[in-house]
């Protein structure tokens, strides 16, 4: 599930250094402006130009590495932040926003050290405690993950986003009982949430409640048409009530869109599997692992 949005690239408590000071050039004024309205591949340039000769200045780091993540240069952003860490290893801010870098790369040992760092030097708030027990649940460190989702919701204990998160994690330790109980909750507080109608759907088939699960996968799906997991996760559970014709239909339309999908061809091959069609079956699950043209299988479906 997704995590807080990246931290400002200043703390909220004081306005931003370079203003304060006012020894700024035009550009770093300039490229502040452009990052407050959001234009941040102009702020980028302007960034990259001030940083030719002031490249010990961890804040034109920050600020950098900030702008090339909000236009989805992550690994180009993760270097900017690694540079500012090495000038100013103790600023929590620039800790924080290289910890959400290194979560969207899924380097998530690396993006735990830098939240915990930051936590260690003093950030108490909701999205860092939420964040690391994200990281935690990645790493399959569940109790500890639990407990920062407790500490969470101690401060923010309506926020259904962290709810569904802790179901997510007490479902990982199979604690169904406790998850389900937790992902209900997250519903009435979020009940147009595709990912939380994913998880809860999730909980429900492993609990064996299939046709239940199909409803939410189908709710989720109306809400995100284009998420992959939620279609793949609502075909395999259309699959296993052996309603194979609507299942069919909603794998079709993934691998229309996205003919080099594995898991769709290999969720196709298994339905046409169970209905006993071993040629058609053969067919996509040759093309799952590459063995095939697409042509080949239409010319067999």
């Amino acid at each position: 599930m997704s995590s807080p949005v990246q931290s400002p690239s200043y703390s909220q408590k004081q306005p931003p250094f370079s203003i304060i000071r006012r020894k700024v050039s035009s550009l770093e004024y300039q490229a502040w402006r452009l990052m407050e309205q959001g234009r941040y591949a102009e702020a980028a340039q302007l960034y990259q130009t001030v940083l030719t000769s002031k490249k010990r200045h961890a804040v034109l780091w920050n600020n950098l590495g900030y702008c090339l993540f909000k236009i989805g240069k992550n690994n180009e952003a993760l270097s900017c932040y690694q540079r500012a860490l090495k000038l100013a290893p103790r600023d929590v801010d620039i800790l924080i926003n290289a910890g959400l870098c290194y979560q969207s790369l899924r380097r998530w040992e690396a993006s735990y050290r830098c939240f915990l760092r930051a936590h260690q030097l003093g950030v108490k708030e909701v999205g860092l405690l939420n964040n690391l027990g994200v990281c935690l649940a990645q790493l399959n460190r569940v109790d500890e993950a639990i407990k920062f989702y407790h500490q969470a919701l101690e401060m923010a204990p309506n926020q259904g986003e962290i709810i569904a998160n802790l179901a997510a994690a007490l479902a990982q330790g199979r604690r169904w009982l406790e998850a389900i109980e937790c992902m209900e909750t997250a519903l009435r507080l979020l009940p147009e949430d595709f990912s939380v109608l994913n998880n809860a759907a999730f909980f429900l088939e492993n609990l064996g409640k299939h046709y239940l699960a199909a409803s939410l996968y189908a709710r989720a799906l109306d809400i995100k048409p284009d998420d992959l997991q939620v279609r793949q996760n609502f075909a395999s559970c259309l699959i296993k009530l052996r309603r194979f014709t609507e299942a069919q239909e909603v794998l079709e339309e993934l691998l229309r869109h996205y003919p080099g999908h594995k898991e769709g061809w290999q969720l196709l091959g298994l339905l046409f599997e169970e209905k006993g069609d071993g040629e058609k079956a053969a067919a996509c699950y040759n093309r799952a692992w590459g063995l095939i043209s697409h042509q080949e299988t239409e010319k067999k479906g």
